[in-house]
């Protein structure tokens, strides 16, 4: 069978109104080109984690992705991921991403300003279960503006559904006002029926 277009990918995506407690704030977007890894980020062999924060997949034929925002209080920033890719690439994905956790307790990257930031990763228990595989993992760090500090927050779950994957990435934005044993025990929340209904929706859209 050949892999889901970023045309089919992009028909699949949630649009405005259709999920429940969420609004989508972009039209969706795709592309059928492979993406790169980030060269600044290091170590190399953590790239893959965050080619996965930012909706990125190396291995994939195809993606397409929209944003959007939960309802309620201070919602934190999401993003939701489709990916297709050739028989069996997409169970390795999931595989190097399993791998690239074992390896990296943290990474580093260059932030807008080109300034070298840590990040810490945490791998988090998966209670999804839909799908045919999952992993989800934590990243933390701190960004210094002016002598202004922010922590930013991020979840990031891969659902594989077939030889496709949906990865929602949730990043909450906080000041400093959170002492040290609060930044350990922060962790944006998991949308379980979102996850489900969406992996349902991929693996629909394969059946063709």
């Amino acid at each position: 069978m050949q892999p889901l277009s970023a045309a089919e990918l992009t028909a699949a995506l949630p649009r405005d109104g259709s999920l429940p407690g969420y609004t989508v704030t972009s039209t969706p977007e795709s592309t059928n080109v492979s993406s790169t890894s980030d060269p600044n980020v290091k170590p190399e062999a953590c790239r893959p984690l965050w080619d996965a924060h930012g909706g990125a997949s190396a291995a994939s034929v195809a993606r397409a992705w929209v944003l959007m925002t939960s309802t309620g209080f201070a919602p934190p920033t999401e993003s939701l991921t489709f990916a297709s890719y050739d028989s069996g690439s997409a169970d390795a994905h999931l595989a190097s991403l399993d791998k690239a956790l074992d390896a990296c307790p943290s990474l580093s990257f260059l932030s807008q300003y080109g300034d070298r930031v840590t990040a810490d990763i945490e791998r988090v228990a998966s209670q999804v279960t839909m799908g045919d595989a999952s992993t989800s993992f934590r990243m933390h760090w701190t960004l210094d503006l002016n002598g202004l500090e922010s922590d930013t927050f991020s979840l990031i779950t891969t659902v594989r559904t077939g030889e496709a994957t949906v990865t929602a990435v949730s990043d909450s934005i906080v000041g400093s006002q959170l002492s040290a044993s609060q930044k350990r025990a922060f962790l944006p929340k998991m949308d379980h029926d979102m996850l489900k209904s969406q992996a349902d929706d991929l693996r629909k859209a394969q059946v063709r």
